[in-house]
């Protein structure tokens, strides 16, 4: 772990909250993803014929960081796909080779490591999406690691 980086807790939402890929009953009730004119929202409405997503978007520390579950570890990237700026806490969760799972950005379908964020296809593109380290407390709290405090820490 990064003993150096500053880890913060991610309020109002705990390890069980959030659907855990391993887990093929979970993989069947995923988010729904409904679309209008001008964004994408997310549903728990099991009924809603539109696109299924698997990650959850938050808000900490000035950035916002899309959270993925697999099994007990919980996994954290930048939320905007860095090929085109794509929602890629709406990315779909999928194993290319067994034991590489990567996320798979709904617009473009570029996929990216979940472990180190580089890209994974199209090949020899060289992007990444940014990761952050992520503990998870005895109690299920989610914490993530940055580098610093954000720039509204020090407003007053």
């Amino acid at each position: 772990m990064d003993s150096d980086k500053l880890y913060l807790p991610v309020p109002d939402l705990k390890l069980t909250d959030l659907l855990d890929w391993q887990k093929e009953d979970e993989r069947q009730h995923r988010h729904l993803v409904r679309r209008s004119v001008n964004e994408l929202s997310v549903s728990l409405d099991s009924h809603h014929p539109h696109k299924k997503c698997f990650g959850n978007s938050i808000t900490i520390n000035d950035e916002t960081i899309a959270l993925f579950r697999i099994g007990q570890e919980v996994y954290a990237t930048q939320a905007k796909c860095p090929h085109a700026g794509g929602p890629l806490y709406l990315a779909d969760l999928e194993e290319l080779v067994p034991g590489q799972v990567c996320l798979k950005c709904p617009w473009h379908k570029w996929t990216f490591s979940i472990d180190d964020g580089c890209s994974i296809k199209p090949e020899g593109r060289g992007l990444v999406a940014k990761t952050y380290p992520v503990r998870v407390t005895a109690d299920g709290h989610i914490l993530i690691g940055f580098d610093s405090f954000g720039p509204s820490a020090f407003e007053m």
